[in-house]
């Protein structure tokens, strides 16, 4: 589906909104929703595509991450060298959604599947350049690592399910609503 220019611009402020608004807290809790930037960089690969709105995007989560370190403590744990692995971390979810969103039309299974194996990569990129980069693990081995984060790995793929779930009900709405009004033009 091919957007307009203005509609591209729309969405691609309804998408930084949403970072911006979520990226409080990872999981959500009864006053906070859940972070969106995994469904957003998906979703905005599939509709908005191209590297300036990634970019874009990017800087956005970067802003949020260091206006909500109220504290140097709090800086230091989430602003380490390894916040730069969420460059790769977001580019796989953002070609990902590329790679859908040059797909004819939504399909459960493929979609479904590309998006789980997208937000699985982007976890273990995500982590693994925690643990290498961070310098705030103290010693721990990879495998106690692993087992460490192995628990967040559901609501992580939850929590980004629960923003794509929608949109993409939404993109097969839109989708169905455009091949009706064409047919019967």
């Amino acid at each position: 589906m091919t957007l307009s220019t203005p509609r591209r611009l729309f969405l691609l402020l309804v998408l930084a909104l949403a970072i911006a608004a979520t990226r409080v807290s990872h999981f959500g809790t009864s006053e906070l929703l859940p972070d969106a930037s995994l469904a957003v960089f998906l979703f905005g690969g599939m509709l908005l595509g191209g590297w300036q709105c990634f970019a874009l995007l990017f800087a956005v989560a970067f802003g949020a991450d260091v206006l909500s370190a109220r504290t140097a403590e709090e800086a230091g744990w989430c602003l380490t060298p390894a916040y730069w692995g969420l460059l790769p971390t977001y580019a796989v979810l953002w070609l990902a959604g590329r790679k859908l969103g040059k797909c004819d039309g939504p399909a459960f299974v493929r979609d479904a599947g590309t998006s789980v194996a997208a937000i699985a990569l982007a976890f273990v990129i995500s982590n693994a350049t925690w643990f290498a980069f961070s310098n705030t693990l103290g010693g721990m081995g990879v495998a106690e690592f692993a087992l460490t984060v192995a628990k967040y790995f559901p609501p992580y793929l939850g929590s980004a399910m629960l923003y794509l779930a929608p949109l993409w009900l939404g993109w097969k709405l839109a989708r169905a609503v455009a091949e009706n009004k064409a047919a019967r033009s």
